[in-house]
């Protein structure tokens, strides 16, 4: 008779998630997927660390401010009561919003049996003084299912999801949300909050694509400035682009994880009085002038992008500059 092999469980939820930008997780999904039936004990804590990371994730995406200590319950709740459990089209409807209600209470009972367990089963978690018997790979795929299921929703809500199972468009761009998040604060609508991006586009389609009409981006240039300065970028800068809407010129930055700023270039002048990098200008041109003419202490001065290291390193260096041509340093 052949061997019947167990079948290999998969994180649906939560490489959708990752699909969707929580890139950062890829390795705790792979972990929790082979753990289930090889380690169920390591199952346990993966299963209520990627929880954890996902919670924080969307509460930093989102500006809500939290503890670095706090536990995963606590997390779980500033998330849930941040996210638009409603799409804007139904914020109104009672009897979906007790569905809904029902649904997030299973997942939160979920969630604790995912604490439960873990607190006293995974072999990473708190001493006990007596052993403890090992949990079976059933038990671990529960909890690593519950964790799926609890990634795989919240993100969609971050996501804006919901309003696409209403049959709304996903033809929204990030560089628009970005900006009109930047420049406007959050909406709350029939008690629920919701990001300006999300509300313009659910409630006024041709408003979201008259500002979209307007909003320009470059290419990226992190590769150039990779290049430009070896052993100087932040690692975790993965996309550096202009992003230009008006009288308005942002640098975006895109970290690995997904996590996207915007810095407002307002405040550097050129030669003249006027912006160094003008709105007059096309976003492409304002790419080319931080690669080629803007240097590397300018950019130390003025953004985020090098890591401590080589701020040091350049900051010496134009010190040595300055001092031997007696001009003095800024």
């Amino acid at each position: 008779m052949s061997e019947v092999l167990a079948p290999s469980f998969v994180m649906h939820g939560a490489r959708a998630a990752m699909a969707g930008g929580l890139t950062h997780i890829e390795e705790q999904v792979k972990s929790i997927e082979l753990a289930v039936i090889e380690n169920p004990g390591l199952a346990f804590d993966l299963s209520k660390t990627i929880v954890e990371s996902a919670c924080r994730t969307i509460l930093v995406e989102r500006k809500i401010t939290f503890a670095p200590d706090d536990n995963l319950p606590r997390l779980y709740r500033a998330v849930t009561s941040s996210l638009p459990m409603l799409p804007i089209a139904a914020s109104g409807e009672g009897e979906a919003r007790k569905s809904l209600v029902q649904t997030l209470n299973g997942l939160h009972t979920a969630l604790q049996g995912v604490c439960e367990l873990r607190n006293a089963y995974g072999f990473a978690s708190h001493g006990a003084d007596s052993p403890r018997p090992p949990m079976e790979s059933v038990q671990a795929l529960l909890a690593a299912q519950a964790a799926d299921a609890i990634v795989g929703f919240l993100h969609r809500l971050h996501r804006g999801e919901a309003s696409a199972a209403l049959g709304l468009s996903k033809d929204r761009s990030s560089a628009v949300d970005m900006v009109l998040d930047a420049l406007h604060e959050p909406v709350t609508i029939a008690g629920q909050p919701y990001v300006t991006s999300e509300a313009l586009f659910a409630v006024d389609r041709e408003a979201y694509r008259s500002v979209a009409a307007s909003v320009f981006e470059s290419r990226d240039v992190r590769g150039g400035l990779a290049e430009r300065y070896p052993d100087c970028l932040e690692p975790n800068v993965a996309h550096v682009s202009f992003v230009q809407y008006e009288s308005l010129v942002y640098l975006k930055v895109v970290d690995k994880d997904g996590r996207s700023r915007l810095e407002d270039t307002a405040f550097i002048a050129g030669i003249r009085p006027d912006q160094f990098f003008s709105p007059e200008h096309e976003p492409d041109e304002n790419a080319r002038l931080l690669l080629d003419e803007f240097d590397a202490y300018s950019i130390v001065n003025c953004f985020d992008l090098f890591t401590e290291d080589a701020g040091r390193r350049i900051f010496e260096a134009h010190k040595t500059v300055t001092d031997a041509t007696g001009t003095g340093s800024a």
